[in-house]
């Protein structure tokens, strides 16, 4: 019963968006592929391409780190062979020597395509069909209708997660299988320089990433219950999902000066495009056990939302407290490490010999702290803050 009133009800919207994920996938294999063949031609039939070449070869260079010097291209050949190698080392591009074959492979490297990656849409797409998940039932009132069925809202939350959100991530799986096996078939070898399994590899790693800001939004739908600061947690914990590798990245950046290291910074560990980079197995084992953190926690509260709470920030008045304090921790980690950074500055500076109190990042990250912590209390807490004010006003005017 459960499954025919989900898909009576979501089958056309449903069927829509999971043809939109694919041909997003599908366009933006032919798309890159054409921009790779558009640069071919013109580095090999435009003479005039050539002919600035041989006119300014002094001008044709490339950063070597051997020798930590530009190094000019020494040949028209070299250098088209340089731009046009799908995949490159993003610590070495355009070295001709550094350009990895198709079955060359270096876990700790990220490899960089100048082609654009419109399949980025991606990332907002998804995790907002997650969010609508059930935030949508919850403001155009069909929780009621649901909640009146001769069912248990566990058989309610997991059905839909199944017929819904499951068709959703397939979609998104199978979409970019097809973009592998296109794009490593319309551009030809050697450029094309990885192998359909690293793509494959670099597919399911990249799967896992969006599959836990899905489910992470599905969860984030289902807990809030009001028309502008439910969309607004959304929107701002996407913003900030999005700013997650830069702080993670500041931390080991950080870590690596305070060590008077030289940074050792892994920069593929979030797969965000398809491509020769694979990532690491231990993040999307890291990634399944945060998706079913938030499932968990989800499916539990589920049981527990009151309609009455329609309109207020959450449905769940007693997940407050936790949600606060999930709230505050990520944002000030977040903005901590990629908008103020007050422990990388400090680090920084003192590394060159200007050295100020330790006390100038503390304050920095108390300052931090307690603002977030005290607009998240705001937000999630206004209805009795709201109720406080006009009890107490109440009071004053009886008072008088």
């Amino acid at each position: 019963m459960v499954k025919s009133i989900y898909f009576e009800r979501y089958k056309k919207p449903l069927i829509a968006f999971c043809l939109l994920i694919i041909g997003i996938c599908l366009v933006n294999a032919k798309f890159q592929s054409d921009s790779w063949h558009q640069s071919y031609t013109h580095y090999t039939e435009d003479s005039q391409a050539k002919q600035n070449f041989e006119d300014f070869q002094t001008e044709y260079s490339y950063w070597d780190d051997k020798s930590q010097n530009n190094r000019n291209y020494q040949n028209f050949q070299e250098y088209i062979d340089s731009n046009l190698y799908v995949y490159q080392p993003a610590t070495n591009m355009y070295n001709l020597l550094k350009i990895p074959a198709a079955t060359d492979y270096e876990s700790h490297e990220t490899y960089i395509t100048n082609t654009t990656n419109y399949s980025s849409i991606l990332l907002f797409l998804v995790p907002l069909a997650g969010f609508l998940l059930f935030f949508l039932d919850t403001k155009t009132g069909f929780n009621h209708f649901l909640f009146s069925l001769p069912v248990t809202r566990k058989e309610l939350f997991i059905k839909k997660l199944i017929y819904i959100g499951g068709p959703i991530l397939l979609a998104v799986l199978a979409g970019q299988f097809l973009y592998a096996v296109l794009i490593h078939n319309m551009i030809p070898a050697p450029y094309m320089n990885a192998t359909l399994g690293q793509l494959f590899v670099s597919v399911i790693n990249y799967f896992f990433l969006i599959s836990t800001i899905f489910f992470v939004s599905t969860f984030i739908g289902s807990m809030v219950g009001n028309l502008a600061f439910g969309p607004l947690t959304w929107l701002v914990f996407w913003l900030f999902t999005y700013s997650f590798p830069n702080a993670i990245s500041a931390i080991f950046e950080t870590i690596s000066i305070s060590q008077n290291n030289t940074p050792s910074i892994p920069s593929n560990l979030f797969i965000t495009t398809v491509g020769k980079t694979g990532g690491y197995l231990s993040m999307s084992l890291l990634f399944i056990l945060l998706s079913l953190g938030f499932l968990t926690w989800g499916y539990k509260k589920y049981q527990t939302i009151s309609l009455e709470n329609d309109g207020n920030y959450l449905l769940n008045q007693e997940s407050r407290w936790p949600i606060w304090i999930f709230m505050t921790s990520f944002c000030t980690f977040i903005l901590g490490n990629t908008f103020f950074s007050p422990w990388y500055s400090y680090y920084i500076s003192r590394s060159i010999g200007e050295i100020y109190s330790v006390w100038r990042p503390i304050g920095i990250s108390l300052l931090i702290l307690i603002l977030v912590g005290l607009t998240c209390y705001v937000v999630v807490f206004f209805s009795t803050i709201k109720e406080k004010y006009a009890s107490r006003r109440k009071q004053i005017i009886h008072s008088e």
